[in-house]
């Protein structure tokens, strides 16, 4: 799943593109975070033309790339690919005159498979405040058995009606994004908590996904833990 949170950048260049009676002076250029490459996935870039008082300008942007480690699928449309696992890439958006400043971006190994790598139901014993870690990777088979870094899995609290106010990730709240780290698991570790002063639920399911940078779901999404609270 795609963070919400977006890298902005900004060229500004004398331009004779107009949109109407508007001067295209700026770029913005949006790519979706963390900002990697798969083979056989795609990642969609965006960049809208900005005229001198930051509003929008009804003109067509293209992208090119600038290093063979990328492969341009649409240059209207911003959607880049490649065929390595590794390395790095550049991409640069155009209107007229205006281009953007160099974006880099990262390659990686494909993601094929999310999956619980521990034990996937969990006890947490009377008095004891968090669960053990709920252990789960993303896995790559480009190259194969390698675990995907900095790719996010999705911990979600199933039961939200029954769990609500009464247990919460380490983090807060009943859903966390957890980025990975070398080996595909989660570089924190991801427990169950209880909120004090609260009696829990006897279970709680917890499930987990992720999504290629394309947006496309891994499979395996769709697994959970089961987290059993003793009184």
């Amino acid at each position: 799943m795609r963070r919400s949170g977006i890298l902005l950048l900004a060229a500004v260049a004398c331009s004779d593109l107009t949109g109407g009676s508007r001067r295209v002076v700026a770029l913005e250029v949006r790519i979706p975070q963390p900002a990697y490459v798969e083979p056989d996935d795609t990642l969609q870039l965006q960049a809208r033309a900005l005229d001198a008082d930051g509003d929008s300008v009804n003109v067509p942007v293209y992208w090119r790339v600038l290093d063979t480690t990328l492969i341009l699928v649409d240059s209207a449309a911003g959607r880049v690919t490649t065929t390595l696992t590794a390395g790095t890439g550049r991409v640069q958006a155009r209107a007229g005159g205006v281009q953007s400043d160099l974006v880099t971006l990262n390659l990686r190994g494909r993601s094929d498979t999310v999956l619980v790598t521990g034990s996937d139901t969990l006890r947490v014993p009377s008095g004891d405040t968090a669960s053990a870690p709920l252990l789960a990777a993303i896995q790559s088979d480009t190259p194969p058995g390698q675990g995907v870094a900095n790719a996010v899995i999705v911990y979600q609290v199933e039961d939200t009606l029954a769990a609500a106010g009464r247990v919460r990730f380490q983090g807060g709240g009943l859903r966390l994004r957890a980025l990975t780290g070398p080996t595909g698991e989660p570089a924190v570790g991801v427990t169950l908590r209880r909120v004090p002063g609260i009696a829990q639920p006897d279970t709680v399911r917890v499930g987990i996904s992720a999504t290629r940078p394309s947006g496309a779901v891994v499979p395996g999404s769709g697994q959970h833990f089961v987290v059993l609270f003793d009184p």
